[in-house]
């Protein structure tokens, strides 16, 4: 987040209490969601509860109600006051990302950037606890006479299922100047400018623009021949891509690419969770899934600790059979430097890898 953004956040909370015709501060509801208004393609989404988000579908147009939305597919955007989430980074694992297009016209047919795509990301070095939306600058707010006004921007939107949409933010108020009513529209887009990666393709081999910075990948081999492995991802648009049988960083004909938390595959692999990463020395027969740089098979690898707001790796082995034929285990140990009890430095996994046997038979 912007210090700018963080700013208004933090000033917004701090007037919410403020008297005013058509100020920001909610009526004190907890009942989500039940004046919303949806139809096709617009809707006005009542998110004036201090406590509970109010989630959005834009493909059925319609408000679930997730037992737990941070792993729940049915739904793309949630409200709660002035936030605005989406499922995907630390907020669900839908795998949802969004690029703003700042003073484009709604009624054009925007081009598909291959860059810019931007998810909700963990807190940073900011002063309000809270994640990094990627909507973290829909709104520009006036001081003078503490009303909230949409940005201009058009948003593009990949949503759960994949589908591309153009969004825009209308209001922040209802017709009586009730705030917390956010008023929005959205319509699909023809796909056929961008990839199948959600935006965050940068170009260069293979679609993906990989780091030459050896700085960035650290690799440690016990006697044991189980290595434990750091990397460094945090760069926006440069991906940590490496071959897991030289155990070196690559610029094409990578097995593996990692930006941030995403983490993808060229061949496939599976997730075995609980499993004894120790006593796995043969990889199974059946039960793999094709990745192809999709970033399926790590799409859930962490969980995300709201008191903490950190990414936890979750108790699990994954597999993976490279292209080249390859078979290997590994297990993620953290998101964080090594040390680092603070948790400031976000972006640095690690993980334990080792080679496996082919399935019996192979």
């Amino acid at each position: 987040m912007t210090a700018t953004a963080s700013t208004r956040l933090l000033v917004l909370a701090a007037v919410g209490a403020v008297a005013c015709a058509r100020s920001i501060a909610p009526d004190k509801s907890d009942d989500t969601g039940s004046h919303s208004e949806i139809s096709a393609g617009e809707a006005v989404i009542d998110a004036t509860s201090d406590s509970n988000w109010a989630y959005l579908d834009l493909e059925s147009a319609t408000q679930p109600d997730p037992d737990t939305p941070e792993d729940s597919p049915d739904w793309d955007l949630g409200f709660r006051r002035y936030r605005i989430k989406i499922n995907g980074g630390v907020s669900g694992t839908g795998g949802m990302e969004i690029v703003p297009l700042y003073g484009a016209d709604y009624n054009d047919t925007p081009e598909v950037p291959d860059d810019g795509w931007v998810t909700d990301e963990p807190d940073d070095d900011d002063e309000d606890d809270l994640p990094e939306y990627a909507f973290d600058t829909w709104f520009d707010y006036d001081s003078t006479t503490h009303e909230v006004t949409p940005a201009d921007i058009v948003y593009l939107v990949r949503t759960v299922e994949g589908n591309l949409f153009k969004l825009q933010i209308l209001d922040y108020y209802d017709d009586a100047g009730t705030p917390a009513y956010i008023h929005l529209r959205w319509g699909p887009l023809d796909d056929t400018a961008s990839d199948d990666t959600g935006g965050e393709d940068t170009g260069g081999e293979d679609g993906f623009a990989c780091t030459a910075d050896a700085s960035k990948f650290t690799v440690t081999t016990g006697d044991d021949g189980v290595s434990t492995i750091s990397a460094d991802t945090s760069s926006e648009d440069e991906w940590v891509c490496w071959d897991m049988a030289a155990l070196e960083l690559v610029q094409a004909d990578w097995d593996m690419a990692m930006l941030k938390w995403t983490f993808v595959l060229s061949g496939e692999g599976q997730k075995l969770e609980g499993a004894d990463f120790d006593a796995l020395t043969e990889a199974p027969a059946d039960g793999w899934e094709s990745d192809d740089g999709t970033g399926s098979v790590f799409v859930d690898w962490y969980d995300y600790d709201a008191e903490n707001h950190t990414l936890v790796p979750q108790d699990a082995v994954y597999l993976v059979h490279t292209v080249a034929g390859g078979y290997y285990k590994m297990q993620m140990l953290s998101y964080y430097p090594e040390g680092d009890d603070s948790y400031e430095q976000p972006h640095h996994p690690s993980w334990r890898f080792a080679a496996i046997d082919p399935p019996a038979g192979r």
